[in-house]
């Protein structure tokens, strides 16, 4: 028998809004299956590939708008928080272009600097264009055409960037203000703890965006955001730092790529990075797919009339879509205990 309203809903309240530890394993092990079948790895590819075209506008940018109202140098030194996670060699690179484009900056606002702002940030849109088009195959959207494109390209490149400003806004005013607190031997730790943190919430708020405004769907809900992006920041960190450990005890990409070693290993790096932040994407469309409730923004919806293909389907195996049986009518164990028992009764009245 279907199960009724209340009854689903009480069983769907476990974990999280709609989901057991049975939806999550079952989204875990469908995440793993699909890779192949979503062709992720070649996916990944193309946005690494892009990525690698976009990195450095969108650094330029960055320093640009940043220059304009603050040191452009802040950016330079606070490069060291990658060191951690990105190759050795290709952090040299794009710290060389860094601080090459610190030292090029114009802090002056006018017409060179908005021209070649804007440059920057349509080339680095490129980047983020592939990234979207992968985020539709996994939410499996249809994409963006024309102006719909560029502008959604442009916005969420825009929304990064804003981000990454508020980083280094925090970055700059967090020892300023932990200076201030009566903190004694305990204040340098505090900083670095704090630059961590910030990085952590930078990399979530970044991974949040993109998984909100980048599918071409009704914009999903923050908790439905929340389990993909932090398994991606999970495993971005160790995949990165387990690479960056590879490559400087194992790994012979010079000897191999030469002069190009660098940048074969920035480029890897860029793939790892794209195939973690679509695995993060993969699992958050399998768990919505596992929820009768609305996952979308706005007022709740009905199925089929929600503006996503994740949201608007339900999967089999799904616990909101198995049947609970009605407390007032009795199971299978229940029902042919009944029967055996009518029997018995029918026999000793027969007998008597």
């Amino acid at each position: 028998m279907a199960a009724e309203p209340e009854q689903s809903e009480k069983r769907q309240s476990s974990l999280h809004p709609g989901l057991t530890w049975r939806d999550w394993w079952h989204a875990c092990k469908a995440v793993v299956v699909n890779m192949n079948d979503t062709n992720l790895g070649l996916i990944s590819a193309g946005v690494a590939f892009y990525g690698m075209l976009a990195l450095f506008p969108a650094v330029a940018a960055l320093i640009a708008i940043w220059g304009v109202v603050a040191d452009p140098g802040v950016v330079e030194s606070q490069m060291v928080l990658l060191r951690q996670f990105i190759p050795s060699d290709a952090f040299l690179l794009l710290d060389e272009q860094v601080t090459q484009l610190v030292r090029a900056n114009s802090s002056t606002l006018g017409w060179a600097t908005l021209i070649s702002t804007g440059a920057a940030l349509w080339s680095s849109r490129a980047g983020v264009a592939a990234l979207i088009r992968g985020l539709n195959a996994i939410y499996r959207e249809r994409n963006r055409v024309g102006v719909k494109q560029i502008l959604a390209a442009f916005g969420v490149t825009f929304l990064l960037i804003t981000v990454a400003i508020v980083a280094l806004t925090s970055v700059v005013i967090t020892p300023i203000f932990l200076a201030v607190l009566p903190l004694g031997p305990m204040t340098g730790f505090a900083v670095s703890t704090a630059r961590w943190l910030i990085v952590i919430a930078v990399v979530l708020t970044a991974l949040g965006v993109i998984y909100r405004y980048g599918p071409n769907r009704r914009h999903a809900r923050a908790a439905w955001l929340t389990p993909g992006a932090t398994v991606a920041v999970l495993i971005w960190a160790a995949a990165s730092y387990g690479f960056s450990y590879y490559l400087a005890n194992f790994g012979r990409y010079n000897e191999i790529y030469g002069a190009l070693g660098a940048v074969i290993a920035l480029l890897m790096w860029l793939y790892i990075s794209a195939f973690v932040v679509l695995l993060g994407a993969s699992l958050n469309v399998e768990l919505e797919m596992r929820t009768a409730a609305d996952s979308t923004v706005g007022p709740d919806r009905p199925m089929g009339q929600r503006g996503a293909v994740a949201a608007d389907t339900l999967t089999p195996d799904a616990s909101a879509a198995q049947p609970v049986p009605d407390k007032d009518e009795p199971s299978d164990e229940e029902g042919s205990d009944t029967a055996d028992d009518d029997e018995k009764t029918e026999e000793k009245s027969r007998s008597a």
